[in-house]
């Protein structure tokens, strides 16, 4: 598996997170853009798509995976409304498990910091090194 990008939006959508493989080459407009818009077509996925019974959480989330001819995009949808969300290179591995370890590291080393405001940007060394050691890490 090969992660050439990873993203976490705020509830609100917009970017407070990004980390790029040295091979990709997205300005931070890019970045906005990207991530913005996909927050826009999930939103309108989610309202869209026929509603499951029992009206549960994982009825109204959105879009949980992408795939095309020469990448996958695949989200991890959070209780409360933050995305985390990959792009991946052929051969495509299920990234699910490594969105959750994101979010994991993201409330442990983020949300429990007391210098953290929600909706900001994240810039905390210790999140950026666990999420540089999960990308590398093989997923079984």
């Amino acid at each position: 598996m090969v992660v050439v990008s990873l993203f976490v939006l705020n509830r609100n959508g917009s970017l407070i997170y990004s980390y790029e493989t040295q091979g990709s080459h997205l300005s931070s407009n890019d970045k906005i853009r990207l991530s913005s818009t996909f927050h826009g077509i999930s939103a309108i996925a989610a309202q869209i798509s026929p509603k499951r019974s029992g009206g549960s959480f994982s009825s109204l989330q959105g879009i949980r995976t992408l795939d095309a001819d020469t990448f996958r995009l695949q989200c991890f949808h959070t209780a409360t409304g933050v995305k985390i969300f990959c792009v991946l290179l052929p051969p495509y591995v299920d990234a699910d498990l490594l969105l959750r370890q994101v979010y994991a590291h993201y409330s442990d080393f983020v949300l429990k910091n007391p210098f953290y405001e929600l909706d900001m940007p994240i810039r905390f060394e210790t999140f950026e090194k666990e999420v540089q050691r999960k990308r590398k890490a093989p997923l079984i």
